[in-house]
């Protein structure tokens, strides 16, 4: 069945705090690795602007404090190595197309604040009307679930925007 799900304040405070500083931290070392959505299917890059993308160390605090309550709240299943750390800069967005349709996508938006002149917005349409396009502007650690490939799309991060970080998976439902 195709839905979203939206939670408010999805990560305690203090692991909200760690998971942003982690991402803000790991963006101004040059030891740390990232790739880009380069390697993305080219239908859902077309010409956006570089979106760097950092895998959480599975092995890390971090990603066992994140997944137990990724499991817990969303009653899906988190694959392994599968937590990223999105960095979506200026003019970065990706087009209308559906997720995976055996897995579910998962969206934390980290940013403590977000000016809707940003862009970036999450739009999608509803299962129910296809016709009928929502928003969602992204806030200080809010989270979206998708189930079953709704399809959506992310407005760009417009020029007098900041970095837009988030936190991705793509969880197995249980």
């Amino acid at each position: 069945m195709k839905e979203i799900l939206k939670f408010d304040d999805f990560l305690p405070e203090d692991l909200y705090v760690e998971t942003y500083e982690t991402a803000k931290y790991l963006l101004t070392q040059g030891h740390n690795l990232f790739c880009t959505n380069n390697w993305w299917d080219k239908t859902i890059v077309e010409d956006s602007f570089p979106v760097l993308i950092h895998n959480i160390d599975r092995s890390s605090k971090l990603f066992f404090n994140l997944k137990k309550i990724i499991e817990s709240k969303t009653d899906c299943l988190v694959q392994e190595n599968n937590l990223m750390l999105y960095y979506w800069t200026r003019f970065s967005y990706i087009p209308w197309h559906q997720d995976y349709l055996d897995k579910n996508g998962f969206t934390l938006y980290l940013n403590k604040d977000w000016d809707k002149n940003y862009g970036g917005y999450f739009l999608y349409r509803e299962p129910q009307n296809e016709e009928e396009i929502k928003a969602i502007i992204p806030k200080k650690n809010f989270a979206i679930l998708q189930k079953g490939g709704v399809h959506h799309t992310t407005t760009p991060v417009n020029f007098n925007g900041q970095i837009r970080y988030s936190l991705q998976a793509f969880l197995n439902s249980k």
